[in-house]
């Protein structure tokens, strides 16, 4: 079976790498993603696909087969916008290859990754090895600013429920059976405005955000002592709504990012948050964050993202393992991811066997000069195809 995947995989090879070119040349902003989304729904029925479409949020959805086993392979199309450009060697759009490494905006972050599973799914077609399983590749809108709610919307309309579910954000090719959650609050105070000539009159909600800032620290410091997985906060963001700038405030509002472990619930962090601000004349609340996806979706996005965790011995798991064993001759690496994914949705709120694991090194993603490596791409996607004919995937 390696050499028959492998034949396949270097008769297309040239054929990967140029779509993988041309997508990363094509921005594809969170909520912008249009041209790259009809680009991957063209080149899905070019490969044949049984069936591909658009959904309301704009998430193209394609299959191959109709087997009882479901497995999706889901990757978002959206990047970070670029901020340092005079920093890169080259035109963040550029899609230039060098040294076996494919960069620009989004390279790794993840459009190589994508382009991976859009081919894998194709050679195992092409092979005959997905006579046992359904396969579904999702190339999902918006996750940058609003992760898993594409992925929760294409769930919830579809009714799809697949027996397994791999994100396919960069790993360098380990296998990531589990990461933390995320939460994102907005702390506010108020406070009364004057002119700044005459500040005495007035009452400055900075000043009053020293006492909620130090609780944040000290938080921080709880949670960074615990032993094994834990949670984080962050403070990421600070702002105040004033008149002018000779004015004192009228409130101050600052953003915490606070990072979940398995079993933090939203009730464990509202207790949190209740004690934060216990004593001050602060409030708080979850982000619930209004926008707007390419197709003119209204939709309101819950800041609170759960933790997950699959065992290592989940068919899923062992099934990945082994594929990779099948194409590269040697032994994965599982480990928890750090980052957020998609996972938050399919493991986290639909319970659905997932994992992690994608072509390129996660450091490279928002970077200057981001890039995947081309070789890391093409085995990904020939160990998607592997998987897709897994023991894991024949009919009970």
């Amino acid at each position: 079976m390696k050499k028959r995947i492998d034949d396949i995989a270097g008769k297309i090879s040239d054929d990967i790498i140029s779509f993988a070119q041309k997508i990363v040349q094509t921005k594809s902003l969170t909520c912008q993603e249009k041209d790259v989304a009809l680009m991957v729904e063209a080149k899905m029925k070019q490969l044949g696909y049984d069936e591909v479409c658009i959904d309301g949020t704009g998430n193209v959805l394609g299959r191959i087969g109709n087997g009882k086993k479901v497995l999706l392979f889901d990757s978002h199309m959206d990047t970070v916008t670029v901020i340092d450009e005079a920093q890169w060697d080259d035109d963040p759009y550029s899609g230039v290859i060098k040294d076996g490494k494919l960069y620009g905006r989004g390279a790794v972050d993840m459009k190589c990754p994508l382009v991976a599973s859009i081919y894998g799914a194709y050679m195992a077609k092409e092979l005959g090895l997905a006579e046992d399983v359904t396969i579904y590749v999702s190339a999902s809108t918006m996750e940058e600013d609003f992760d898993g709610e594409a992925v929760k919307q294409l769930l919830e309309t579809t009714g799809l429920r697949p027996d397994g579910v791999v994100i396919c954000e960069p790993t360098s090719l380990k296998i990531a059976t589990g990461h933390r959650g995320r939460a994102l609050i907005e702390v506010a105070i108020e406070g009364k405005s004057c002119h700044a000539s005459n500040p005495n009159i007035g009452i400055n909600p900075v000043y009053l955000m020293e006492e909620i800032i130090a609780k944040t620290q000290q938080l921080a410091a709880r949670l960074d002592a615990k032993t094994g997985e834990k949670g984080s906060v962050a403070l990421t963001n600070i702002y105040c709504s004033t008149p002018s700038n000779n004015s004192v405030p009228q409130d101050a509002t600052i953003i915490l990012d606070r990072r979940l472990a398995l079993g933090e619930s939203e009730e464990i962090i509202s207790a949190e948050m209740d004690e934060l601000v216990a004593g001050t004349k602060a409030s708080w609340k979850f982000s619930d964050i209004p926008s707007r996806s390419w197709t003119g979706k209204d939709f309101v996005f819950h800041s609170f993202l759960t933790a997950w965790k699959i065992e290592e011995n989940h068919p899923l798991v062992t099934g990945t393992v082994s594929a990779y064993e099948t194409v590269t001759g040697e032994k994965p690496e599982l480990f928890q991811m750090g980052a957020s994914t998609n996972g938050v949705t399919t493991a986290g709120i639909f319970h659905l066997p997932t994992i992690v694991f994608g072509p390129g090194d996660i450091a490279q993603a928002h970077s200057v000069n981001e890039y995947c490596s081309v070789d890391s791409m093409l085995t990904a996607s020939r160990i998607y195809a592997a998987l897709c004919m897994g023991d894991w995937t024949k009919a009970e």
